[in-house]
C-alpha cells in the first residue's frame, strides 16, 4: 500500500539563512520551508535522497504565497542508494526527466493563498534520489530580492520490497472506489501533514486505523462515526494549527502573555471538542463499546445533519472564539457525498486551487491527448500512462461552473421532489438553497463570519438575488440590535463585538452588495449604507474608522453614479449628497475632496456631469467655505469649473459654468485668474462669451446704492466686486503718493496740499471738483463722455484710464501713483519686493542692492513715477499731467490709449499749478 516516503535534502542551489533547505525534511503548521538566496541566478536546484530506494507514485508540492517560480521540472535519480557520496556530488548523479509543472503567479488572490500541486508519477523503476530544478520567479512587488521558495515536499511511494509485488498493477492499486486520486489515506495528504495539529493528526490516524477494523468486524455503524469523527476533527486540528502558528509568533515577539493566552485558548477548545466528539469512547481503549453501534437519528440521511460548527456557533450572541470550530470540513462539498481519501480540504488554510499545468514527457508526450476531467473541490493530480506513449491529464480542480458539475445539477422540477434516501418533510421545510463559501471566500468573510455568522454571511454569496436581499435585511436588523443591545447587558458566556468591528464586517458585505447588478440588491445595500452612517456610525464608531469604511463605498457609489441607468446613477447622487450631510461624515471632507478633483477630458461624461451636479449641490446646500482642508474653497471649485470648462459635453460644460458663476459671486478675483484676460479676443470664443456676459450680470446686480462708494470697487474686467471682497480686489488709489514728503515739502503748492487734505477725507480716493456733475465723468482722469455709464466706466477702468493700469502679477487694477505700495504689501508675488528704508522705493529683491548704491537712491525721500522713475511733484495734477499730458511717462503700459484720444481730440487746457509744475521740470 502507498504511503509517505521520508527523505532529506542533500543538495541546495543556494539558501536563505532564516529558510533552510532542511526545512522541506518535515512537516507541520510552523515549519517555514525553504528560499533560495536573494538575487540569486537560475535556474536552482533541489536534490532529495530517500531514506530507502522506492517506486514514487505522487510527489506534493506546496509553494510560497509569493516567492513562486514560473516552472519546476522534475527528475528521479538512480536505483542505486550510495551511503558514502558527498552531497557535492549529488548533482553528478544520473537522472531522468519527468516532466514539468507550470505555477500560478498568485495575483487573483492577492498573495494570500499558496498552491497545492499534486502530480501522479508514471510507474517507473525504482529510485533513491528526486531532484527539483526551479526556473525564474514570477514578479510582484512583494518578492524584492527575486527569490523563489518551497514551502513543504512530499513523496509517496512503495518502498522497495513492499511493492513490488504492485508494480505490474500500478495503476490499478492507486485507484479507490470512488474514482478518485491515488492515496490511500487522507492522513497521507500534504495538506493534511501541514496544517493539521500534531496532537489532532495522531487522534485521526487512531481513528482511521478503527475504522478499517471496523468495516472488517462489519460494524458499520461505528465505522459511519469514526468517518464522520475524522471530518470534524480534521476542522478543529486546523483551527489548532493556526492557533499554534500564532503562539510561535508571540513567542518570537517576547509577546508571552498572549503565547499563554494562545495556549491556555488551545487547550479548552481542544478539551471541548474532544469532549463533544466522545473521541475517548470512539477509540475503544478498553474494549468495544455497545454504544458505537447504536444507530443515531441521523443514520438514515447516510451523514450527519448537524456538524460541530454549527453546535458550537450562535446567531445572535457567538459563544467565545475557543469555544466554537468556524467551519467544517463538509462546508466546501457535497453533503451527501463523501470526502474522496485524497481530497485537499478546501478549508486547509493557504492553499490556492488552481487548474494543474500539464506535466510534459521528453520523447512520450503525444499529440492528442485526453480531454482533462474537471470535478469540484478536489486537487488535481496529473496522471500519465506511459504503456500506449499518450499523457493523460486528470485535472479535479476546475470551477464550479464546468461541464461536469453543471451535467450533476438538479433539473428544476427535481429540486422539490423528495428523494428515496431523504424524508419527504424536510424538503418540505427546507428553504432555498443558500450558496456554500469556498476556502477563499471564507478567508475574505473571516469577520464578518466571526461577527454575523456563517448563515447570513452565505446568503450575500448567494446568486439568487432573494438570498442576497434577505440577507441585506438581516444584516440590516443585526446593526439595529447592536443599537439596542447598547441599553440591555448581554447573557453570560457570550461573546459581544465592538462598534468598530461591527462596522468593518458591515461594510465588507454593503460593498460586496453594492457591487450587484439586479436593482432591488443595489437599491437595498444604499438604504442600509444611508441608515449605517446616519444612526448607527453617530457616538459608536471611531472616526478613523469612519474614514476608512467611507473610503472603501465612496469609490463604488461614485461609479455607481456614471451609470447610463437613470435609477441607478439617481440612487447614487442621493446616497452620495445624503452621506455628505451626516455629522460625523461632513467634518471629515472626505466627500467634497473626492468630487471636487479637476476633470480630465477622458473622464466619462455621465460620471463627470454626475460629479459637477453634486458639487453644485453642496455649494447650494452648504455654501463655499473658507477652510482649505474642506476641498470647498473658492480656488478649488474655481480650478474644477474651469476644467469642467473644457470638457467636451456640453452639458459638463453647462454646470461648470453655473459653479463658476457661484463662486464670482463670492471672489471675483481668483475666478478671473483662472481664465483668460476679459478681452474682445476672448469674448470671441464662444467658450467664453457667455459666462463674461453672466460675470456682467452678476456685476450689474451689485451696483451700490451711493455714488461714492463705487469709487471703493472697481476690478478687473469691468465688474465691481461684493463687500466681502472689497479688500482682496478694491482699486486703492494712494494718498500718500500725494502727500507730502520730507524733502519734497518745500516743492507742494498751497493748492496741492488742500486737495489732497479734501482726498482724505472723503475716504482716501479724489474727487472731481465739486462744480462739476459725477455722472459720466472719470472720478481719476477727470474724463467726461457718453458711453460713461455704470458699465462704461468700469470698462474705462479696466482698459483705458491713463491713472489707472495692470499689475503685470496679479493683473489687479492699480493706481500708478500707488503701484509701489501695491508691490510692497497688496500683491500676490509681494515677496519678490522689496522697500527701500531710505527713498522709499520698491525695487525687485534681484536689483535692489545696486539701487541702494545708485544715485537716484542716494537723494533721499522724493516723489519719483515708479514706471520710468522721473521725479514728479506731490499732488494730483502732477500725476495727471505726466500721465495724460503732452509729455506723457515713456513707459506708460497704456501710452497708446492716451496718444490715441490726444490725436481725435484738442489737447484739454492745462490745470493753473501746471507753470509751477513745469518750473520745477
Amino acid at each position: 500500500m502507498p504511503k509517505k516516503i521520508a527523505f532529506n535534502v542533500i543538495y541546495a542551489s543556494g539558501e536563505e539563512e532564516k529558510y533552510k533547505a532542511c526545512e522541506l525534511d518535515r512537516h507541520g503548521p510552523s515549519i517555514r520551508g525553504w528560499q533560495s538566496a536573494k538575487d540569486c541566478s537560475y535556474p536552482q536546484e533541489v536534490v532529495l535522497r530517500l531514506h530507502s530506494t522506492a517506486i514514487l507514485h505522487q510527489i506534493q508540492i506546496l509553494a510560497h504565497q509569493y516567492l513562486i517560480s514560473e516552472r519546476i521540472d522534475l527528475f528521479v535519480g538512480p536505483e542505486e542508494y550510495a551511503d558514502d557520496m558527498a552531497d557535492e556530488d549529488a548533482t553528478k548523479l544520473p537522472f531522468e526527466y519527468l516532466g514539468y509543472i507550470t505555477l500560478s503567479d498568485n495575483q487573483s488572490t492577492e498573495f494570500k493563498s499558496r498552491e497545492l500541486k499534486s502530480i501522479t508519477v508514471p510507474p517507473f523503476s525504482p529510485t533513491s534520489y528526486v531532484k527539483l530544478r526551479l526556473y525564474q520567479n514570477h514578479n510582484n512587488d512583494l518578492n524584492l530580492y527575486n527569490q523563489v521558495s518551497i514551502v513543504a515536499i512530499q513523496l509517496i511511494g512503495d518502498e522497495l520490497g513492499k511493492g513490488e509485488e504492485n508494480n505490474n498493477g500500478h495503476t490499478e492499486h492507486n485507484l479507490v472506489p470512488g474514482g478518485h486520486g491515488s492515496l490511500s489515506s487522507a492522513c497521507d495528504d500534504l495538506a493534511f501533514e501541514m496544517y493539521v495539529d500534531k496532537d489532532v493528526a495522531r487522534i485521526i490516524r487512531l481513528l482511521e486505523q478503527r475504522k478499517h477494523q471496523a468495516v472488517q468486524d462489519e460494524r458499520f455503524e461505528y465505522a459511519r462515526k469514526l468517518k464522520s469523527a475524522m471530518v470534524e476533527l480534521r476542522a478543529a486540528g486546523e483551527r489548532l494549527g493556526k492557533l499554534e502558528i500564532g503562539k510561535k509568533q508571540a513567542i518570537i515577539h517576547e509577546d508571552y502573555s498572549k503565547a499563554k493566552k494562545k495556549k491556555a485558548q488551545m487547550d479548552e477548545y481542544r478539551k471541548e471538542v474532544y469532549a463533544l466528539l466522545e473521541i475517548e469512547d470512539l477509540l475503544e481503549e478498553n474494549g468495544p463499546l455497545a454504544k458505537n453501534d447504536e444507530e443515531s437519528p441521523d443514520a438514515d440521511n447516510g451523514t450527519s445533519t448537524t456538524t460541530l460548527s454549527e453546535e458550537l456557533a450562535v446567531p445572535a450572541y457567538s459563544v467565545k472564539p475557543r469555544a466554537r470550530v468556524p467551519t467544517s470540513f463538509e462546508a466546501t462539498s457535497p453533503p451527501q457525498r463523501p470526502v474522496p481519501d485524497n481530497t485537499v480540504s478546501a478549508v486547509s488554510p493557504g492553499l490556492y486551487q488552481s487548474p494543474v499545468s500539464p506535466l510534459h514527457y521528453a520523447g512520450r508526450v503525444s499529440p492528442t491527448g485526453a480531454t482533462p476531467k474537471v470535478q469540484a473541490y478536489v486537487t488535481a493530480p496529473v496522471t500519465i500512462r506511459t504503456g500506449s506513449g499518450s499523457l493523460r491529464r486528470r485535472n479535479k480542480s476546475a470551477a464550479r461552473n464546468s461541464y461536469e458539475a453543471y451535467d450533476e445539477r438538479t433539473v428544476p422540477a427535481h429540486r422539490n421532489t423528495p428523494s428515496a434516501d431523504q424524508p419527504r418533510e424536510n424538503n418540505m421545510s427546507s428553504s432555498a438553497v443558500v450558496s456554500k463559501l469556498n476556502e477563499r471566500e471564507r478567508k475574505q468573510a473571516a469577520l464578518p463570519i466571526a461577527v454575523f455568522g456563517m448563515a447570513l454571511v452565505e446568503k450575500f454569496f448567494s446568486k439568487q438575488f432573494s438570498d442576497k436581499e434577505e440577507g441585506l435585511r438581516l444584516l440590516q436588523a443585526a446593526l439595529r440590535a447592536h443599537v439596542r443591545s447598547e441599553c440591555v447587558k448581554p447573557p453570560e458566556n457570550t461573546e459581544t463585538h465592538s462598534p468598530n468591528k461591527v462596522a468593518r464586517a458591515a461594510v465588507y458585505l454593503l460593498h460586496r452588495a453594492l457591487r450587484d447588478k439586479v436593482f432591488i440588491v443595489y437599491s437595498t445595500a444604499a438604504e442600509i449604507i444611508r441608515y449605517f452612517f446616519s444612526e448607527f456610525v453617530s457616538a459608536r464608531v471611531s472616526t478613523a474608522e469612519v474614514s476608512r469604511s467611507l473610503d472603501r463605498l465612496l469609490p463604488e457609489l461614485l461609479s455607481k453614479s456614471g451609470d447610463t441607468t437613470p435609477r441607478i446613477h439617481n440612487m447614487a447622487i442621493h446616497t452620495i449628497l445624503s452621506l455628505a450631510d451626516c455629522t460625523d461624515i461632513r467634518s471629515l471632507n472626505i466627500i467634497p475632496v473626492h468630487l471636487t478633483r479637476v476633470l480630465t477630458s477622458s473622464t466619462h461624461p455621465r460620471l463627470a456631469l454626475s460629479k459637477m451636479e453634486m458639487v453644485e449641490q453642496l455649494i447650494l446646500n452648504r455654501g463655499i467655505s473658507t477652510d482649505k482642508q474642506s476641498g470647498m474653497t473658492c480656488r478649488v471649485l474655481s480650478e474644477l469649473g474651469v476644467s469642467g470648462l473644457h470638457h467636451p459635453a456640453e452639458a459638463v460644460r453647462k454646470v461648470a459654468e453655473r459653479i463658476l458663476i457661484h463662486v464670482y459671486k463670492v471672489n471675483s478675483r481668483i475666478v478671473r485668474k483662472q481664465l483668460p484676460p476679459d478681452d474682445d479676443i476672448t469674448r470671441r470664443n464662444l467658450l467664453y462669451r457667455h459666462l463674461m456676459q453672466e460675470f456682467d450680470k452678476v456685476d450689474l446686480e451689485r451696483k451700490p446704492t451711493d455714488p461714492f462708494s463705487n469709487k471703493n470697487k472697481l476690478v478687473r474686467s469691468g465688474s465691481v466686486t461684493s463687500a466681502n471682497t472689497a479688500t482682496s480686489s478694491v482699486l486703492r488709489p494712494s494718498t500718500s503718493a500725494y502727500t507730502h514728503s520730507d524733502n519734497a515739502a518745500n516743492i507742494a503748492t498751497n493748492s496741492s496740499e488742500s486737495h489732497s487734505a479734501s482726498s482724505s477725507s472723503s475716504g482716501g480716493i479724489l474727487s472731481p471738483p465739486p462744480d462739476q456733475p459725477l455722472d459720466k465723468q472719470c472720478i481719476f482722469c477727470l474724463e467726461r463722455s457718453e458711453s460713461f455709464t455704470e458699465e462704461g466706466l468700469n470698462i474705462h477702468y479696466w482698459k483705458s484710464c491713463p491713472m489707472l493700469m495692470r499689475c503685470q502679477h496679479c493683473q489687479e487694477v492699480v493706481e500708478v501713483a500707488s503701484l509701489n505700495q501695491h508691490l510692497a504689501d497688496e500683491c500676490d508675488l509681494r515677496k519678490l519686493y522689496k522697500k527701500c528704508d531710505h527713498c522709499s522705493d520698491v525695487q525687485h529683491v534681484d536689483s535692489f542692492e545696486e539701487h541702494r548704491n545708485s544715485p537716484s537712491c542716494l537723494q533721499g525721500r522724493i516723489l519719483r513715477c515708479p514706471l520710468c522713475r522721473t521725479v514728479v511733484g506731490a499732488g494730483e495734477d502732477w500725476w495727471r499731467e505726466h500721465l495724460n499730458g503732452i509729455h506723457l511717462c515713456s513707459k506708460h503700459p497704456r501710452r497708446k490709449f492716451v496718444k490715441t484720444k490726444l490725436t481725435r481730440s484738442k489737447t484739454p487746457d492745462l490745470p493753473q499749478t501746471s507753470s509751477s509744475m513745469y518750473n520745477f521740470r
